[in-house]
């Protein structure tokens, strides 16, 4: 039985998110709080699993106390986010600080539905009780080597490709670290386009770019359809496109639909990539659930490219660096730092 806490300062909110919660009947709400002082007080005599977290508690500087709870209660959090600019901005900074996911409430409008709440509030929930609980601070050194695996390299751009190939980075539950972590390591002179692809809503990835570019030595901005690869410079796919390079270094966004089942696709961007660029393209699959990016990975190894996946023990959720380690298609295995060393050492 997973034991989860909610702390939300509206009574309703906790309710509602309660019989979500208990509904399946692997997961027991052990106690629900509304403001700073009785969530930690929750947590501490609880000692819940996991907590559900609203971090725009009025009178409440939700940040803060997602601060204290990873460094003295070290319980995994999930945040229940409004689809809003600030909301997004705020999620965003609580997942870097050490949230371990994020769910959206559902709003009159928003592109959420309700049927859909229950079924990734349990999803998280059930996946956040058994990932690890790191504060971004108290992140282990890196490892000093990564592992490597014999590939094929032709390091030449398929015919007709004009401009110099990108990277190709895509991930998803933990990636917003993941990435973050990679950029920091990319050094200031690093000339390679970069391509990002982290599953996230609309309203999310504006900001996530924003958020980047403060800790990156390269310049990070949100792509825009008839964006160019530019040297030096990583593009953040929106949340409601799926974005396709062409072979002439020109973005091309396509609209995301319901049936999608990853949006934005990791496999979709880094298809494209290696179908115009061949062995002069690479990919990089960090953390997340699911299996995003392996056959984009698969197509970019196939062509003489190189591949990059996220090792196991630093993921916060390692379904599809495992799936993609499983079907072989990965060059090198590594932490996010050491694996922006090896494209770096690489691709000056």
């Amino acid at each position: 039985m997973i034991r989860v806490a909610i702390a939300d300062d509206s009574p309703f909110t906790c309710k509602l998110l309660a019989s979500y919660i208990e509904e399946d009947g692997d997961c027991e709400v052990v106690g629900m709080a509304h403001d700073a002082a009785a969530t930690l007080e929750l947590l501490r005599t609880a000692a819940p699993d996991v907590l559900t977290l609203d971090v725009q508690m009025p009178g409440t500087d939700g940040l803060e106390l997602l601060q204290r709870i990873t460094r003295e209660v070290r319980t995994a959090v999930v945040v229940v986010s409004g689809v809003t600019t600030l909301a997004a901005a705020m999620t965003l900074r609580a997942l870097e600080i050490g949230a371990v996911d994020f769910v959206l409430k559902f709003t009159p409008g928003a592109p959420v539905r309700r049927t859909s709440i229950k079924r990734e509030i349990l999803a998280k929930i059930r996946m956040a009780a058994v990932a690890p609980v790191v504060p971004r601070r108290e992140r282990p050194v890196p490892a000093p080597v990564a592992r490597s695996v014999a590939v094929r390299r032709l390091r030449s751009p398929a015919a007709g490709a004009s401009t110099i190939a990108p990277v190709v980075i895509g991930a998803s539950t933990g990636g917003l670290r993941a990435i973050s972590e990679l950029l920091e390591h990319l050094p200031h002179d690093f000339k390679t386009p970069c391509v990002i692809v982290q599953h996230l809503p609309a309203t999310f990835t504006t900001p996530f770019a924003t958020q980047l570019e403060r800790h990156a030595r390269i310049r990070v901005r949100e792509a825009t359809a008839g964006d160019r690869l530019e040297s030096g410079l990583a593009l953040v796919t929106p949340g409601d496109q799926h974005l396709l390079v062409r072979d002439d270094g020109v973005i091309n966004l396509v609209p995301v639909s319901e049936d999608d089942p990853y949006r934005p696709s990791i496999d979709r961007t880094m298809v494209s990539v290696a179908e115009h660029y061949g062995g002069a393209a690479a990919g990089v699959l960090l953390t997340g659930m699911g299996g995003d990016g392996v056959e984009g990975l698969k197509r970019i190894r196939d062509a003489g490219g190189d591949t990059y996946v996220q090792d196991l023990a630093s993921c916060v959720v390692a379904s599809m660096p495992e799936r993609a380690i499983e079907a072989g298609v990965a060059s090198y295995i590594g932490r996010p730092e050491r694996i922006a060393q090896l494209i770096a050492r690489g691709r000056r």
